[in-house]
């Protein structure tokens, strides 16, 4: 068989093979965004942490976490204070049971994890993202942005982590053209840098590399 039809064959079985896995994590991450970001984990260049911003109930946290113990990489630091994000707050569009019934979305993020055997892979940090910035002094070699969606606190989270990624490094940001907040900085971070440059889009999943002309990440402290 052609060598690029049998890898592409292989990709598509792999990828059903996923998808089957994690079908009953509760999220809003499309199949293949979730894919992108799992070989991505698994093969993504550079050295350093993968940092997920936001994880609500686990879905991202497992594909992310998936990709990086299968390549035998570093376990994925999630980020999250577990309180939900706006939209998930009691009559807004996206209200959420779990939130409503138990204050936090943590304990099922963690059972999520459990059940898929990638807890022992996953360190969780339950925290505002600008506390946990504020106490992270390593280097990061993939960053997924996906907290609240505002343009707010997506300029906010960009400015407090990006700093910590590598040259050559991942950024990755979730619901481009589905939120506006999120949609509007993305927008003018690739339009008003050139320290930046878009690599891939999935879906809303829209993926960065930070180009070597860009200010060096912080070196992990002995």
């Amino acid at each position: 068989m052609n060598p690029s039809l049998e890898y592409a064959l292989r990709s598509i079985a792999d990828f059903l093979t996923w998808q089957h896995r994690f079908r009953d994590v509760e999220g809003f991450l499309h199949d293949l965004e979730g894919y992108t970001l799992l070989q991505l984990a698994a093969t993504g260049g550079g050295t350093g942490a993968v940092v997920e911003i936001g994880s609500y109930l686990g879905r991202s946290t497992a594909f992310l976490a998936a990709g990086s113990k299968g390549a035998g990489r570093e376990r994925v630091v999630a980020v999250d204070h577990f309180r939900g994000s706006p939209e998930h707050q009691a009559g807004q569009p996206f209200a959420s049971a779990t939130l409503a019934q138990e204050g936090t979305t943590f304990r099922h993020f963690q059972s999520n994890l459990r059940r898929l055997d990638l807890d022992d892979h996953v360190a969780p940090v339950v925290a505002a993202s600008a506390d946990a910035a504020a106490a992270w002094r390593g280097p990061i070699r993939l960053l997924f942005i996906d907290g609240d969606h505002s343009y707010e606190e997506s300029k906010r989270d960009f400015e407090l982590w990006s700093r910590f990624v590598v040259p050559r490094g991942l950024i990755c940001f979730h619901d481009i053209r589905a939120w506006p907040g999120v949609t509007q900085f993305y927008d003018e971070l690739l339009r008003d840098t050139k320290l930046y440059r878009e690599v891939v889009a999935v879906v809303s999943l829209r993926v960065i590399e930070k180009l070597p002309t860009a200010p060096e990440a912080t070196a992990m402290p002995l």
